[in-house]
C-alpha cells in the first residue's frame, strides 16, 4: 500500500504577530500551525493544543517535541513564560503565541479549491472527535479523499480512520453510489480506492479496484468547462496516479484478465482447427457438423466483436487499440451464443453447452469478485500477492486439480487462473 511520508524534522519555530486569517480550533490552544493556501497563495494560522497534536501526529509529535530540538526547547521556554503570564490559557493572545510554519499539507491537487475546509476539518477531529461531519454524503467522497492525503502527510491516519468509521461513513458511502457519468463513476473509484489504501478500509480497496480493473479508465483531458462540483479538482490530483505500485498493478491485472477471456475463445477455435474431431455422435455428418460449428463461432465472435480476423501477409497491419470496455460485456457477449445445430440430430454439438460449462461452472472468470486487490494481503506482502511482481505462470487446468498458485491463500487460485502462462479450459 502507498507508504506515509516520513516524520519531518523540525522547521524553525517563529513568533511573530498573527495574522487575521487566524482560525480557533481550540480556545485554549497554546500554538499556531500556519499553513499556506495552495490555491489562494495565502496563509492561515490555526490555533491548536500542542499536546493534543503530539499525541495525535508522529509529525508533530517530533515537530513539538519540547527536549530533543533547539527550536521545541524555545518553544517550552516560550510556553511556561506565557502560562505564568496568563492563568487561563484562552486569555492568551493569538498574537502572542509561538507559530509553527508547516511547509505544505500533503499532495492536494494544485487548483484545489476545498484545502482551507480540508486543513480546518482535519484540526477539528484531531481536537473533537465528536465533530459534525461538514458536508452531505454526495459531496463526502472527494472531502474523505482529500482528508486522507493531509492525514497522510501528518502522519495522523489512524485517528483520521476511526473518525470516519465512528460517522459511519466506512460503511455508507460504499453502498451510495449515484453517479451517472462513467467519468464521474472512475473519479470516485479512485478517490476511494486511495482514502482506502490509506485509512485501511479493506472493502472500499476491493471493491473499488476491482470496478476500475473492470471498467477500464474513461479519463479524457479535462474540459475547461468541467465544474469543481464533478470533482475535478485538478489533473495532477493523487488519485489519478495512485501511488505505491497500485496504478501499475490495476493495469497489469486487467491485462490479465483480458488475456484470461480472450483465451477462452483460443481454446475452442484451436479444438475446432487444429485438433481431433469434436463431434461425438459418429455420423457420417459429423464433419460436416465440425466444419459448420467452426464457421458460425467464428461468425459469431466477429459479430461481437471479440475476435478479428487479418491477413498474416498484410504489408501494413492496423495496430490493435487497448481495449477500453467494461471486462463483464464480454462475458455477457459470450453467454449470449446461440445453439447452433446443423441438423435435428446434432442437438448439443456446438458452442453453446461447451462455453456454458466454463461461464457458469465452479471455476468461472468473475473479475468483479476475484482481480480485486486484498489489502490484507497487500499490507502483508506486497510483492508476493501482486500479479504484476509475482505472476503464478505455469498451466492452469479447469479439470478441477488443485493448482496451487501464490500469493494469500484466499485468493491463490483466482490469481493462478488469470497469471497463468497456459490455460486449458476443457471441462470437468
Amino acid at each position: 500500500m502507498p507508504q506515509s511520508r516520513r516524520v519531518a524534522t523540525p522547521a524553525p519555530v517563529l513568533f511573530p504577530e498573527a495574522t487575521p486569517s487566524t482560525v480557533v480550533i481550540s480556545a485554549e490552544g497554546n500554538i499556531l500551525i500556519q499553513i499556506e493556501d495552495p490555491t489562494t497563495r495565502t496563509h492561515h494560522c490555526y490555533r491548536c493544543s500542542r499536546d493534543v497534536l503530539r499525541s495525535a501526529s508522529d509529525y508533530f509529535n517530533v515537530l513539538l517535541d519540547p527536549i530533543k530540538f533547539r527550536e521545541g526547547i524555545a518553544m517550552e521556554a516560550r510556553l511556561q513564560d506565557l502560562t505564568r503570564q496568563y492563568n487561563d490559557p484562552a486569555a492568551i493572545p493569538a498574537s502572542e503565541l509561538p507559530k509553527v510554519v508547516a511547509a505544505d499539507v500533503g499532495d492536494l491537487p494544485k487548483d484545489c479549491m476545498s484545502a482551507g475546509t480540508v486543513v480546518r476539518l482535519f484540526f477539528k477531529i484531531l481536537h473533537d472527535p465528536s465533530t459534525t461531519w461538514p458536508v452531505s454524503r454526495a459531496q463526502s467522497v472527494n472531502l474523505i479523499a482529500l482528508l486522507s492525503i493531509v492525514a497522510d502527510r501528518f502522519s495522523s491516519l489512524k485517528p483520521t480512520a476511526e473518525y470516519l468509521r465512528r460517522q459511519g461513513l466506512e460503511t455508507t458511502l460504499l453502498r451510495d453510489r449515484k453517479s451517472a457519468t462513467p467519468h464521474k463513476i472512475e473519479l470516485e473509484n479512485r478517490q476511494r480506492l486511495l482514502a482506502g489504501l490509506l485509512f485501511e478500509f479493506p472493502d472500499w480497496v476491493r471493491q473499488c479496484s476491482a470496478a476500475l480493473i473492470v471498467e477500464g479508465t474513461k479519463r479524457q483531458t479535462p474540459n475547461i468547462s468541467s465544474s469543481v462540483d464533478e470533482g475535478m479538482e485538478g489533473d495532477d490530483a493523487l488519485w489519478w496516479r495512485l501511488p505505491g505500485g497500485v496504478e501499475e498493478e490495476l493495469a497489469c491485472r486487467r491485462d490479465y484478465v483480458l488475456d484470461t477471456l480472450s483465451s477462452i475463445q483460443r481454446h475452442f477455435l484451436n479444438h475446432y482447427i487444429y485438433r481431433q474431431p469434436q463431434c461425438r455422435l459418429g455420423y457420417n455428418s459429423s464433419p460436416q457438423c465440425d466444419s459448420y460449428q467452426l464457421g458460425e463461432m467464428i461468425r459469431f465472435f466477429c459479430r461481437k466483436g471479440t475476435l478479428r480476423i487479418e491477413s498474416a501477409f498484410d504489408p501494413r497491419p492496423e495496430e490493435l487499440e487497448p481495449y477500453n470496455g467494461n471486462l463483464n460485456d464480454i462475458i455477457s457477449k459470450l453467454k449470449g451464443c446461440p445453439s447452433y445445430q446443423i441438423d435435428s440430430n446434432h442437438t448439443h454439438c456446438g458452442l453453446r453447452t461447451r462455453l456454458m460449462a466454463i461461464l457458469k461452472g465452479p471455476r468461472l472468470p468473475q473479475p468483479s469478485f476475484q482481480a480485486g486487490i486484498c489489502l490484507a494481503c497487500w499490507k502483508e506482502d506486497k510483492s508476493k500477492e501482486s500479479w504484476l511482481e509475482h505472476p503464478s505462470g505455469g498451466s492452469w487446468l479447469n479439470s478441477g486439480e488443485p493448482f496451487y498458485g501464490t500469493g494469500c491463500r484466499d485468493h491463490r487460485d483466482a490469481k493462478a487462473m488469470y497469471t497463468a502462462a497456459e490455460r486449458d479450459w476443457t471441462p470437468v
